[in-house]
């Protein structure tokens, strides 16, 4: 063990005995870069960083600070929008160093530590032309997407990340370094499966891989403000029942002055972007996706072939590091007229600015509307305990700016446009939740799965020592702004 610390500094010299890793403290070189999380605006200073290497060592850590009355948070890629990886003055138990990922190809399946980014998974499964469903960030932490339920561009073909989901390693509130899966630990596997964050701290993911179904093949198109009513109304139809290998990506957003790939009379003014996602021979992709494109006058036009795991990584500039966010999710089971126009409506009234980040124009990018067609099937949860993953339809406001002087309005923004949009909100994805809730969110997000969670959660963390998941599911719990 290696307490990584100044000379002159000795604080928590006891955490550093207690356990066989590295032990970062204020003051250290590094101690600014490993407190730093995805979204820029969380700005945080924890009191230690425990930077565990085992299951044992998350164990030795968790008990450490449980004996003491420390809070503890948790670390694996820092991509949470509320920041509840990092708190002041509490331990923040770093995983990222739980990195391995193997494949068992014959079983058909592989085993991922809980500190990788699923670019870790994707470039790995690569030469096996194999895949677990996931998100569409590559820089997104493995642990964080799954343990909120998970879902991306192979999603309406193959289901939600925990779909896949074989078994989980947790070390729960007592320090047990316990199994979880259908025949150990039952509840407690339903219960990580979705609402994960208040459980414990997951080191390893075993998870059933799928078949890449080809390349995949992006198109896009832009279109001007005057086509946007009669594009979302096609949509709304066409989107959800499409086969399964087709996913499509609405997104609403003022086109950057030096745009200079459209017209000019169209720059600085609100236009559409409509996006197809198609796996499967590239050849056939152009009759199958032809319908959503037929419904404007496309300004620009955008086609691009690659294999997954290049996709997986095609929007982590735009999502980087640096940029901060305040985000609303909403899933949607109708996307009536009325609900198009007060989309419209609010797009149009965002304040912030372009921050698309690429020379080109990317199949995404930075905006303040997106949705994207789920399926029009039900999804079966009942093994596991996501909320809304599933619907017809999944939309996220974004709120994104660079400067603490733009922050006001743009939340703001987002807030009011959320609320104009409740009538038709049918749940929230709990991986974009840029704000902890109290137990009414959970009720909220939840539904009648409460109940049951609560009572895994007695069960496993009755002193709730896990209190800083995205939707504090203990008795006695209290707004976290």
């Amino acid at each position: 063990m290696t307490l990584t610390q100044p000379a002159e500094t000795v604080v928590l010299d006891e955490l550093a005995t207690a356990v066989a890793c590295d032990v970062v403290l204020p003051g250290y070189e590094g101690y600014d870069l490993l407190r730093r999380v995805w979204n820029a605006d969380i700005d945080r200073h924890p009191a230690a960083i425990v930077r565990v290497r085992t299951a044992q060592d998350v164990s030795d850590a968790l008990q450490w600070c449980v004996s003491r009355g420390l809070a503890v948070t948790v670390r694996g890629g820092g991509h949470n929008l509320a920041g509840t990886a990092v708190a002041d003055a509490a331990v923040l138990i770093d995983t990222a160093l739980l990195n391995d990922v193997v494949f068992d190809v014959e079983a058909g399946t592989v085993s991922v530590g809980a500190g990788c980014r699923w670019g870790d998974v994707d470039r790995a499964a690569q030469p096996y032309d194999l895949a677990v469903p996931a998100g569409v960030v590559s820089h997104t932490g493995v642990a964080g997407l799954t343990l909120g339920g998970g879902f991306g561009y192979l999603a309406r073909l193959h289901g939600a990340t925990v779909d896949h989901v074989v078994e989980i390693e947790v070390v729960v509130a007592d320090g047990r370094v316990l199994t979880a899966n259908a025949e150990q630990n039952p509840e407690l596997f339903w219960a990580l499966k979705g609402a994960g964050h208040n459980y414990g701290i997951a080191t390893r993911f075993t998870y059933r891989t799928v078949a890449l179904p080809g390349l995949a093949t992006v198109r896009q198109a832009l279109y001007p403000a005057s086509d946007r009513k009669g594009i979302l109304q096609f949509f709304r139809q066409w989107g959800p029942d499409a086969p399964g290998n087709i996913g499509t990506y609405i997104r609403l957003l003022r086109a950057p002055e030096y745009w200079t790939q459209i017209p000019a009379e169209h720059r600085g003014e609100p236009i559409i972007s409509v996006a197809t996602v198609y796996y499967g021979d590239p050849v056939d992709e152009p009759a199958e996706t032809a319908a959503m494109f037929a419904h404007g006058t496309a300004i620009y036009e955008s086609l691009r072939t690659m294999h997954h795991a290049t996709l997986q990584h095609a929007t982590d500039d735009e999502f980087r590091y640096g940029i901060a966010h305040y985000w609303k999710h909403l899933f949607l089971q109708d996307l009536s007229d009325d609900a198009i126009d007060t989309i419209i409506e609010h797009s149009d009234a965002y304040t912030g600015r372009a921050l698309n980040s690429s020379a080109h124009i990317a199949h995404q990018l930075m905006c303040p509307f997106e949705i994207l067609a789920g399926r029009r099937e039900p999804r079966d949860a009942s093994n596991d305990s996501t909320a809304g993953v599933g619907s017809p339809f999944a939309a996220n406001i974004g709120a994104d700016w660079e400067y603490p002087g733009e922050k006001a309005p743009l939340v703001a923004w987002a807030k009011a446009f959320d609320q104009a949009l409740a009538p038709h909100k049918a749940g929230t994805y709990i991986n974009f939740t840029s704000v902890a809730g109290d137990e009414s969110v959970a009720r909220a997000v939840y539904g009648d799965k409460y109940d049951r969670l609560v009572a895994v959660k007695t069960e496993y963390d009755p002193a709730n020592v896990f209190s800083r998941g995205l939707v504090d599911l203990s008795d006695n719990a209290g707004e976290l702004a």
